[in-house]
């Protein structure tokens, strides 16, 4: 272990050990929050080498310092909104964010306990000054969720706080932001929501009610919402919401439109009449976005690998304004792949499209890897063009969502897919076996077999790759990648003379009417005596006399396959 490996490890043990003594612990002074007296403020340095999920670079780490600080701004802005309305003494808010990389993703907020008599006014100064510290320290040394409770007490608030066993969120942001607002369509989308859910609010006179309402969300944008039960206690004449619960419902909806992904947020509202007033008062108990079902495993560690780059994407397109035509010109077709499979079975759109594309739908958001390794060796096959249209497509898709998409861009998407579709079935033309070729000799080597690209190589440079399914045979097996590791064999060139001679013999007997099952014999002809020398070095003083007796044989078998 190197010196500065040493170091971080020290760090990073001691910033664990300051936090899990922290857990759960109340810190109060004159002034509100506050971290213990001997607590000191980590300096950057430290910081550096104590956060386990930091970039690699130490010096992306300081330089993200600013954004950092800012993530924990917009935290205390957001609790700060909810408990300056909370002036009754015993009062209990509980706030749970989940912490990486110093991001914070707010998960739920829950009024726990309603309090009794006033207390005195709270500043937010006050509120934020201990607090601040407190939560800079945890959201720079931990990843994982941590909860906060709030307890209102006569003059200031008392804060307990825990971290959370809990698995990373979907929704989770995996990069701090600077900005610490919203965008205006955000606002926008918001408030119109919020007066449109108070028309609906009503309670009893003398009585109380209780409603859900369930919204939509992907990523920073609001895409729907709809009432859920409503329960009420008493059937007298109902009073409406006074006006004040619009702006509690945009204040506690605001902090989860800093989330990625589709997701839905539950709140769960409560009425209350009294007295002779006009109107009923509506406050919102609890907030929380819902976590959706698990999806097979090897479905989601590509969803995995897919939130990570559209985390990286929509942080580009969001904080350093990277628009996305210069993002699209930056992907890879791994990446294209990744954001496709992704965009289907993370946010359902394969639905739209199974009438169009059945096979493709079908192949492409059931395995999982497989199923995103199947679409790449599709798209190589498809031609740039192809690629650049669904790479321009799919970036917008990512960070502006599919319901922004053109008319014409929505036409551009099916065609190019109805095109991957009929291709399934129709012979490779000379430009797409180059290129498959071509990108079955950089994966095998640089992907599936790394350790084997400074061994297998002979006098004519490095080894073939052969396709055991060769590739004019391909259309036959739409659903095989043609590019799989397990169709790719490594041979020295006499042993890949060897098998042409016998797919040759085939060709010359079975031509254009080759059938998926011969094709299949044939290809474990190859496998049952080739096999000694997939992936190996071939030292022709051992081997030439047995390959030549293999190739005999292999030559007699297709001879009575043929014949039968």
């Amino acid at each position: 272990m190197t010196r500065r490996a040493c170091w971080r490890a020290v760090a990073v043990g001691l910033a664990m050990l300051m936090v899990q003594g922290c857990a759960t612990t109340q810190h109060e002074n004159g002034r509100g929050f506050a971290l213990p007296a001997s607590a000191s403020f980590p300096s950057e340095a430290t910081l550096v080498s104590a956060n386990p999920s930091a970039s690699p670079s130490a010096d992306e780490w300081v330089e993200e310092a600013g954004a950092r600080r800012a993530e924990v701004e917009w935290a205390l802005g957001q609790m700060w909104a909810v408990a300056s309305g909370e002036g009754q003494v015993g009062s209990v808010l509980e706030f749970t964010f989940w912490a990486e990389r110093g991001a914070l993703t707010l998960l739920s907020v829950r009024r726990r306990a309603v309090g009794g008599e006033a207390g005195q006014p709270t500043k937010a100064e006050a509120f934020t000054g201990g607090l601040r510290e407190l939560l800079f320290t945890l959201a720079e040394t931990r990843t994982g969720a941590l909860g906060f409770t709030l307890h209102r007490e006569q003059s200031r608030w008392r804060v307990d706080y825990e971290a959370l066993p809990m698995d990373a969120p979907p929704e989770a942001r995996k990069l701090p932001a600077r900005r610490t607002g919203y965008s205006s369509r955000a606002l926008s989308a918001v408030q119109a929501m919020a007066k449109q859910v108070v028309r609906l609010l009503q309670v009893p006179a003398g009585a109380s009610a209780r409603m859900r309402v369930e919204l939509s969300l992907e990523d920073d944008r609001l895409t729907g919402w709809e009432m859920g039960p409503y329960h009420a206690a008493g059937g007298g004449t109902v009073r409406p919401a006074d006006a004040r619960v619009a702006e509690a419902l945009t204040l506690t909806l605001l902090p989860f439109m800093r989330g990625l992904g589709p997701r839905t947020v539950r709140l769960e509202l409560s009425g209350m009449h009294g007295g002779t007033s006009a109107t009923s008062h509506w406050r919102v108990e609890r907030a929380e976005t819902l976590r959706p079902e698990p999806v097979d495993e090897a479905g989601e560690d590509v969803l995995r690998e897919y939130r990570l780059l559209h985390a990286q994407i929509f942080h580009h397109y969001r904080e350093e304004m990277v628009d996305s035509v210069k993002l699209a010109g930056a992907f890879t077709l791994e990446q294209v792949a990744l954001c496709v499979i992704g965009g289907l079975v993370g946010k359902g759109l394969h639905v739209a499209f199974e009438a169009v594309a059945p096979s493709v739908m079908r192949v492409a958001t059931r395995g999982g890897a497989a199923g995103m390794r199947w679409l790449r060796t599709q798209l190589v096959r498809a031609g740039r063009a192809d690629q650049e249209l669904l790479r321009r497509l799919f970036v917008k898709v990512e960070t502006e969502g599919f319901e922004c998409l053109s008319a014409a861009e929505r036409n551009e998407l099916t065609q190019l897919l109805r095109r991957m579709e009929q291709s399934l079935t129709v012979k490779l033309d000379k430009k797409a076996k180059d290129a498959l070729r071509a990108k079955a000799q950089d994966d095998f080597y640089g992907v599936f077999y790394p350790e084997l690209n400074g061994v297998l190589r002979g006098a004519w440079g490095r080894y073939d790759v052969h396709h055991l399914i060769p590739l004019e045979y391909a259309h036959l097996f739409p659903e095989l990648d043609i590019n799989a590791a397990a169709n790719l064999k490594a041979l020295g060139k006499p042993v890949h003379e060897g098998i042409n001679r016998v797919w040759n013999a085939f060709r010359m007997e079975a031509g254009d009417k080759a059938s998926p099952e011969q094709v299949q014999q044939i290809a474990a002809v190859t496998r049952r005596h080739f096999e000694r020398w997939f992936n190996k070095v071939y030292e022709p003083s051992q081997s030439d006399a047995l390959l030549e007796r293999a190739t005999a044989a292999a030559l007699a078998d297709v001879r009575a396959l043929v014949a039968r």
